[in-house]
């Protein structure tokens, strides 16, 4: 059920919308509620694809995982946890490091991710529609200059 708040969701009050932290906020909720829509059937939320992005090519440690997306250790533990209950992702013991876990996608993991690469690749046509590809570029470069 949609109540008038959601038809209204993409409305950013002038007052507010003088501030670019606030459109790029704005744009990513609304690219994640997009993908999130798509990959709700798989039981994805969007933290989870982009560990499983860093994983196909090979093993990497929780650690370095919650590195590369900027997440704590508690989140990042719970992050695995999901991806493992969804027998997505395994976790082994490192062969040279005992306190570490080496996380592996399994086979059913790299189904998944084609399958939520598609959908972020089709959230991605949609939300930038509007925007030519030189547009898209210069976005993309812009935000990478920023970061």
């Amino acid at each position: 059920m949609r109540n008038e708040a959601d038809d209204n969701s993409s409305i950013i009050p002038p007052v507010l919308s003088r501030w670019t932290a606030t459109l790029l906020s704005r744009a990513a909720q609304k690219m994640r509620e997009g993908f999130e829509a798509r990959v709700s059937d798989l039981g994805l939320r969007s933290k989870h694809y982009g560990a499983l992005v860093l994983l196909q090519n090979g093993p990497l440690t929780q650690v370095e995982i919650s590195r590369s997306l900027w997440v704590d250790r508690t989140t990042m533990v719970a992050l695995i946890d999901d991806l493992t209950r969804l027998e997505l992702v395994q976790r082994q013991r490192h062969p040279e490091d005992r306190r570490a876990h080496a996380v592996t996608l399994t086979p059913k993991g790299f189904e998944v991710l084609k399958l939520a690469t598609q959908a972020v690749d089709a959230t991605e046509a949609e939300c930038f529609a509007p925007l030519s590809v030189h547009e898209r570029e210069q976005l993309r470069a812009l935000l990478q200059k920023l970061l």
